[in-house]
Order: structure tokens, then sequence, then C-alpha cells
């Protein structure tokens, strides 16, 4: 099942802020580059990196507030889950904005 595996059981879910701080960032590097260039699309990388880096303060949070257990690293994987949702919307909004022409 699903819900029976040991990472969302035993951990102490030091493992899931490691991989969300490489997942940040592995992210950041193109995110960056965009508000480096400076285009059209560099607004919205802003705020993208910006949400992206606050998420992963909310994990570190999450980990240090939130009692040791299954409810602790299913917060952790959900705020995981949602930074990985929120860096593919951010760039491919930005992919959208520097594709498409503006027409005015």
């Amino acid at each position: 099942m699903v819900t029976s595996q040991p990472a969302l059981r035993t951990s102490s879910g030091a493992i899931w802020i490691i991989v969300a701080a490489l997942f940040t960032a592995v992210s950041l590097v193109p995110l960056i580059a965009i508000v480096a260039d400076g285009g059209p699309a560099a607004p919205v990388a802003l705020v993208t990196a910006s949400l992206l880096v606050a998420a992963l303060v909310a994990m570190v949070i999450v980990r240090v507030s939130v009692a040791e257990g299954p409810r602790r690293l299913r917060a952790l994987a959900g705020c995981l889950l949602s930074m990985a949702l929120m860096a593919l919307i951010g760039l491919l909004i930005c992919v959208a904005i520097v594709w498409v022409p503006l027409t005015g």
C-alpha cells in the first residue's frame, strides 16, 4: 500500500528537506537566468523563485514545529509536491510569455 512506505512512517523528515533543497537549487537555475535576462517573463520568474524559497522555508518550519510521525512526513511530502507544481506552472507561464508574441 502506498501509505505504508517507510518514508511516510519512520523518517525524521531530513531527507524531505534535502530533496527539497536540491529541487529548489535546480529550479532556481533557469528562473534566475530568466530574471537576469530582464525580458517580459522576468516578473513571473521572480515571483516563482520567491515562492519556491518561501516553500522551502515553510518545510523547515514544518520540520521543527510539527511532532515527529506520519503527520509531519505527509505535510513535508505535500510541501514538496506543491513546490514541484509551483515550479512547473511558473516555468510554463514564462515560456508562454516568451513564445507568444504580444498583439497590440
